[in-house]
């Protein structure tokens, strides 16, 4: 049951201007001399005003009684105290104290009512100037705009980012817009989507079979039929079978609706979301257009310069990656593939040495889509590397990148490694700001899992056969004796056989060993060995069940970082957070520099509650309502682990999988290990999964469109 409070703001203590969330101290209106502390996201409260305010008391353990705000609107005070306040305070001006007394004094303590039933009213009180009660009249009757569209998306329940990206967006025509078509948010405000939106139509009246709300619902299945299968395209059929048993007539007049307004787009039998159409036809355009016209960068003594960079690197390269170097400075576009161990690595480290030595004033650019993979590739290569998404200066508000196309990148050369993780629409919006860009190099291993994104990329441009290629094939950790690799050919091969192994790869079987336990038992010896928490990750495919990333991460905390009378802890829903604590980042954050599966270290919980995460010297602060943002990374799943490697990996196996046992996700999972593999499960599990190569169906048609001239 959600208590409603009047009182008027008296200090801001804390806000966050990115998510919204404050910590304000208010008067409450029938209690002047028990100032109450108020938390949530309280967008454009402003002190000296007065609100009221829906939410619950709630007892924090450290500053005590505090109210939780739901919702909040800008009202006028009743109580004599709080009228003479308001009115001599900053939204008054030239009105003092004496003279908000006296106004209150005469008119009464309803004066602002007053004043609102009656426009007219020609306001006299001895000792104060006509043009100052003039303006105090014009203020009154003057409501601030943007108050009453906080009210009124307060009143439908949207906070937070959700209400400052709809106001960021629609401004002073908000409730107007809403009005009129609620269903437009889906489209035109990140983050918004087809539950809030109808949950708003409702309350204002739009029924079931509302024209504008077929169409909303349309849009919404096709995403989730679409994007959630990472397809390109579906088919309208497909899109048909999957609404709810509306008129005929009806469902076809919303599916042109959405045609006309370009949402969706039909091509051929194929249809397309737009942004998903638009991304497929720049890539191939921009990729055809650059691979016609390559630019040479070859130079006369390149063997001679070759032999210098390995000297240099104290390395031998081998004839494939010789060649690959030489493909590159030939070519405009180039893909580098290759499994764990065959030297990209170490390739990339001699071209940007190439590079630097012979253009100095190139700008050579190494991008990655995680910031774990941009990490990985800096320390493997020695020069700086950055997301794309930090690269593009992503904007998470809107949506949109700093760079673009009428704001292109200043770099020369491109070099986008881990590339079967990036997506179509990722990709597109690179080569949209990349028209200053001479020479690309995609780099990436064409075994692994694809995108979590729309779009099959790297095997679209492989299977187009458009662009030179090099695909690494000796392996120096095969060859080095590495069971890990070893195991990992083999599963990409169709078949799991552990046995032989003794020193990299150990397999554990769960009908003779608890997997939970096991799994605790592994980390404390590795921990007593004095591996850290970041040299050991645990890996599973999903989070539910014994066995599942949820269930693993809550005993490995126990192991990894037990309770402790000397950490500080907090608890965020199921989860508590304790000082100390491995922590995965689940979303991209730019302002903070920290993205969509960095790991870090939860080094402090402060007075406030605040959780500050250090992710490898860039310090981190979440209020409770960010904690969403993040999970604990004892266990995580193969996507998240995907573009970073680990010294010990623990991963898991078990019947109950079902569909995630895959050939791609357990090969994907084993190279992440770079030392040693511990195989916890049932042996049927890792047998099942690498024999059922599936090979992800992805609508998708780049590989045609590259082909079509």
């Amino acid at each position: 049951m959600n208590d409603t409070i009047k009182g008027m703001v008296e200090k801001q203590i804390f806000y966050n201007e990115s998510n919204h969330y404050g910590v304000f101290l208010i008067s409450l209106e029938n209690n002047f001399d028990a100032p109450l502390t108020i938390v949530g996201n309280l967008f454009n409260l402003e002190v000296d005003s007065f609100y009221e305010f829906t939410g619950r008391y709630v007892e924090n353990p450290r500053f005590g009684m505090q109210f939780e705000v739901m919702s909040f609107k800008p009202v006028s005070p009743k109580e004599r105290d709080f009228v003479i306040r308001y009115l001599s305070g900053p939204s008054f001006p030239g009105i003092g104290l004496k003279s908000a007394e006296a106004l209150v004094d005469k008119y009464g303590d309803d004066i602002i009512e007053v004043i609102r039933k009656d426009p007219e009213l020609d306001l006299k009180v001895a000792g104060i100037r006509k043009d100052k009660l003039d303006n105090l009249k014009e203020i009154i009757l003057s409501e601030n705009p943007m108050d009453a569209m906080v009210t009124f998306l307060n009143t439908h329940g949207i906070t937070g980012k959700s209400m400052s990206g709809i106001l960021n967006k629609y401004q002073e025509n908000t409730q107007t817009l809403i009005e009129e078509n609620p269903y437009r948010m889906m489209e035109e405000v990140p983050g918004v989507g087809f539950s809030t939106c109808d949950k708003i139509a409702q309350a204002l009246g739009f029924s079931a079979d509302h024209p504008l709300r077929i169409s909303a619902l349309m849009n919404h299945n096709f995403k989730e039929l679409c994007f959630n299968a990472g397809h390109s395209f579906i088919s309208k059929h497909a899109l048909m079978l999957g609404m709810p048993q509306f008129n005929v007539d009806l469902l076809e007049d919303a599916y042109q609706n959405l045609l006309t307004q370009r949402i969706l787009i039909e091509d051929e039998e194929r249809l397309y979301h737009q942004t998903q159409y638009d991304a497929e036809k720049y890539v191939s355009h921009f990729l055809k257009t650059r691979h016609a016209n390559a630019h040479s960068l070859m130079v006369d003594d390149f063997d001679k310069q070759m032999n210098r960079i390995e000297s240099k690197l104290h390395i031998t390269f081998d004839a494939q990656q010789i060649e690959a170097i030489r493909m590159f400075l030939e070519e405009d576009v180039m893909i580098l593939t290759g499994g764990p161990g065959t030297g990209k690595s170490t390739l990339l480290s001699g071209l940007v040495m190439f590079l630097q030595s012979n253009y100095p004033g190139s700008h050579v650019s190494l991008l990655a889509p995680t910031g774990r993979a941009a990490k990985r590739l800096e320390d493997l290569t020695n020069v700086s590397a950055s997301t794309i998404h930090a690269a593009l200066k992503w904007n998470p508000d809107t949506n949109e990148f700093g760079f673009n196309e009428s704001n292109p990148l200043d770099t020369d050369i491109l070099i986008v490694d881990e590339f079967s993780m990036v997506d179509l629409w990722v990709l597109s919006n690179l080569l949209l700001a990349s028209g200053n860009v001479m020479k690309i190099m995609f780099v990436g291993d064409k075994d692994q899992l694809p995108s979590v994104g729309p779009g099959f990329v790297l095997k679209d441009l492989l299977e187009s056969e458009m662009f030179p290629t090099m695909e690494l094939e000796y392996n120096y950790r095969q060859i080095e004796g590495s069971e890990v690799i070893d195991l990992a050919l083999k599963v990409n091969e169709g078949h799991f056989d552990v046995e032989g192994y003794h020193k990299d790869v150990k397999f554990f079987d769960t009908r003779q060993y608890p997997g939970v336990e096991l799994t605790l038992k592994i980390v404390e010896e590795a921990l007593q060995k004095g591996y850290s928490i970041f040299d050991i990750q645990v890996l599973a495919p999903v989070y539910r069940g014994s066995l599942g990333i949820d269930n693993l991460n809550y005993f490995l905390q126990k192991s990894f970082n037990p309770e402790d009378k000397m950490k500080r802890s907090i608890q965020f829903g199921s989860r508590i957070y304790r000082e100390g604590d491995k922590i995965l980042q689940l979303k991209n954050q730019p302002d903070d520099s920290v993205y969509n599966g960095d790991i870090g270290v939860l080094v402090e919980i402060d007075d406030r509650k605040n959780v500050i995460v250090d992710y490898d010297g860039n310090y981190v602060s979440y209020e409770t309502s960010d904690l969403i943002n993040i999970t604990h990374a004892y266990c995580m799943s193969v996507h998240k682990a995907q573009g970073s490697e680990y010294p010990i990996v623990i991963l898991m196996a078990d019947l109950n999988y079902r569909k995630m046992l895959s050939k791609r996700l357990y090969y994907t999972a084993i190279t992440r290990s770079s030392k040693s593999l511990i195989l916890i499960g049932q042996e049927a599990a890792f047998e099942k999964a690498a024999a059922f190569d599936e090979e992800t169906k992805r609508n998708t048609y780049l590989k045609q469109r590259l082909q079509n001239v």
